[in-house]
């Protein structure tokens, strides 16, 4: 079988939630068929490359417009793919409308990361594109049932559905991480973080963007008696520092980490801390992470599959959005408490090993792509 997995981007060289599930499953699927990806290049060129024993289509591109190439040429490069089972993620405009034009040969799988939430006036133009690209897929992977049960897109294109047409076509897979990264620590690093920071101490560690919610962990950071770690970069980076100095608390930024650093620093910290306030945030691969570290997380209430990676009062709490006295309650009432700190630290430790592993998640997808090949003969 001949499987082709269709983005905007591959890590390396873009680190994003998206582009590491992509990279993982094309990892673990070549041990079962031969495996290939398909991107664009952030540049004119179009070249083949190698990307951690991948072979990856860079497809030139003449820039980007709200964060979706611009390549005239990769409808085509989708037909000459050859796939049998075209992997296509989403949201994904330039795939999606390439795909409704050259309709390439090979079954058509969707792997639904998120709704499009900001881009409301692009929307009025795409949202009709995407629901008629995605009434063409044999197969939709979602990566949590809660966010099926609220996504306006998946649930309009579900709605002219028999009931057993929406369990064969509409088929959950969560996402995973290689846990074996996050067991093993250096402690002596890690004593020396927790000296730094003045003890035990609360940890965001992301990409400091618009969805985070990470000016409600600043303001709950005055109502919570330990240092609070906003660890990571981004566009509100420099909003973030300021309104840390207006509105006060021991806030510190030690900027981006190296997957080295962040190891230590999910092991040092006594509470993850998770505050994102838009759908954008549709699953929180951040969780796992700290879960396999067996730290509780105190997450938001979206409708997304957050809540579906925390489990509350299992394995962390969860709290409403844009709500910092509620955040902060939560936090502390983890603090207070070590038992039921590491109570919640363990089985979030041994959910993330059982149920979470990449390369769990790369089987249930590949016997979902054999089962798309089997139906069509």
């Amino acid at each position: 079988m001949r499987i082709v997995h269709v983005y905007k981007d591959f890590d390396p060289p873009v680190h994003g939630g998206m582009e590491r599930h992509i990279a993982l499953m094309c990892r673990f699927q070549r041990q079962w068929a031969d495996v290939e990806a398909l991107v664009c290049s952030r540049t004119l060129r179009t070249r083949m490359v190698e990307r951690d024993g991948t072979r990856v289509t860079e497809v030139g591109e003449w820039g980007r417009f709200q964060s979706a190439p611009a390549s005239p040429l990769f409808p085509w490069r989708m037909r000459r793919a050859r796939a049998d089972v075209l992997v296509v993620h989403v949201p994904n405009p330039t795939a999606e409308i390439g795909w409704l034009i050259a309709r390439p040969p090979g079954r058509l799988v969707v792997r639904y990361h998120s709704d499009v939430v900001r881009q409301a006036a692009a929307m009025k133009v795409y949202g009709p594109i995407q629901a008629a690209f995605l009434r063409r897929a044999e197969m939709i992977i979602p990566t949590s049932r809660p966010y099926v049960e609220t996504s306006p897109m998946l649930q309009a294109v579900m709605r002219p559905l028999s009931e057993e047409q929406r369990k064969c076509v509409i088929r959950v897979v969560p996402l995973g991480i290689l846990t074996e990264e996050f067991e093993h620590a250096d402690m002596a690093h890690v004593a020396e973080l927790r000296k730094r920071y003045g003890g035990g101490y609360i940890l965001f560690a992301g990409r400091h963007r618009y969805y985070k919610g990470l000016e409600y962990l600043v303001r709950a950071a005055r109502a919570i008696p330990a240092p609070v770690v906003i660890a990571g970069d981004g566009p509100e980076r420099p909003a973030l520092e300021a309104l840390a100095r207006t509105v006060g608390g021991n806030i510190h930024f030690p900027g981006s980490l190296s997957q080295a650093d962040l190891v230590d620093h999910l092991h040092g910290c006594d509470v993850f801390a998770f505050p994102s306030v838009e759908r954008s945030e549709a699953f929180g691969m951040s969780i796992l992470e700290a879960h396999a570290c067996g730290k509780p997380v105190v997450a938001t209430r979206l409708g997304t599959g957050v809540e579906f990676a925390n489990l509350d009062g299992e394995t962390g709490l969860n709290v409403p959005p844009r709500d910092p006295e509620a955040l902060a309650a939560a936090i502390n009432r983890l603090l207070g408490d070590a038992h039921i700190r590491d109570t919640m630290g363990n089985r979030a430790r041994e959910r993330v090993k059982r149920e979470f592993h990449a390369e769990r998640a790369a089987r249930d997808e590949f016997q979902l792509y054999e089962e798309v090949m089997k139906a069509g003969g």
